[in-house]
């Protein structure tokens, strides 16, 4: 009988703990540091081959919960493509399901430096995929290749960059919506040689906060629904322990090989940002593929590792959920 007086006590702790979303939010965000430090360190000196790391973890406020070289410049890889993705909308916000204007101008010229560095038959592809795209699909396709081979997948971000006034234009955009995402330098077109107008390249710190605003719909000048379509582009899978994932990857074999994992998590009313940049000056005596497979994993470990910590002081040991 006295098990019994337990029972109805249980099942209200247990609806309590599946129900966190319902209780005032936890007090500020504190991680150990040092602890977290020591990890990476690990992997990375397991890793070797000159990796080098840039981290960027936090919620909403842009005070970041655990950073590391996250002012440092590396290459962005296509994980600027979130910030691509703000002002191709907010250019074309209201009209988001008609075509893109520019886009027969610069596809229908094979010399444009939007495509001129692919070859005929891809061109030939490039533009079949992109007659009559709206505005929205070619933000799918540039984002997260939905339904596309890779080389239509960058020349989305290509006819975006060249809409937007070329390397040079979109740059001035992206700095222009934000002293936050001043960390972010567009130099040339998706799969142009990465020698010779320069790299595109980006800090942990601002694809953060383009990350971090795009999540509290706070981009200045632009309005709430289009925040939303963002946000529907850059959504992952859903799981029943993440809740919903909104994220940008960003890789490159070439030297210096690069992976990026950047997005956010948000469940139950709370957000987690992350930023992991990695780099490597070469392949080592790898092929450049293995090299760059050797590169994602350990990338992974690192965000995974930065994920943990954070769920656990974001949403408490006790959550019946991993989250």
């Amino acid at each position: 009988m006295m098990r019994a007086r337990w029972i109805p006590a249980i099942a209200l702790m247990v609806i309590c703990l599946g129900c966190r979303g319902l209780l005032p939010s936890r007090g500020p965000i504190t991680l150990d540091t040092a602890k977290i430090d020591e990890a990476i360190r690990a992997i990375t000196e397991e890793h070797g081959d000159g990796i080098e790391v840039s981290v960027w973890l936090g919620g909403l406020d842009g005070a970041p919960w655990y950073a590391l070289n996250e002012n440092e410049w590396r290459p962005g890889a296509s994980a600027v493509k979130a910030a691509y993705l703000v002002e191709l909308f907010a250019a074309h916000a209201g009209s988001l399901d008609e075509p893109l204007a520019e886009t027969d101008q610069i596809l229908s010229d094979p010399t444009h430096p939007a495509i001129v560095h692919f070859d005929e038959r891809a061109q030939a592809e490039i533009r079949r995929e992109h007659e009559g795209a709206s505005v929205r699909r070619i933000g799918e396709m540039m984002i997260h290749g939905e339904g596309v081979s890779n080389t239509v997948y960058n020349a989305a971000a290509n006819v975006t960059t060249a809409a937007l006034g070329g390397a040079e234009g979109i740059t001035e955009r992206i700095h222009a919506r934000s002293p936050d995402f001043g960390g972010i330098a567009i130099r040339r077109y998706m799969l142009a040689d990465r020698n010779v107008t320069g790299d595109n390249e980006a800090t942990a710190a601002s694809l953060a906060a383009v990350l971090r605003r795009i999540a509290g719909a706070d981009l200045p000048g632009v309005d709430e629904e289009t925040v939303e379509a963002i946000r529907e582009v850059l959504r992952g899978d859903r799981a029943w322990w993440l809740g919903l994932h909104f994220f940008k990857t960003g890789a490159l074999n070439t030297n210096p090989l690069t992976r990026i994992e950047s997005g956010y998590h948000t469940k139950r009313g709370r957000v987690i940002v992350y930023v992991v940049m990695t780099e490597q000056p070469n392949p080592g005596e790898l092929t450049a593929e293995a090299a760059g497979e050797r590169l994602q994993a350990t990338t992974d470990r690192i965000r995974d590792l930065l994920l943990r910590a954070a769920r656990r002081e974001v949403h408490g040991a006790l959550s019946l959920s991993p989250w």
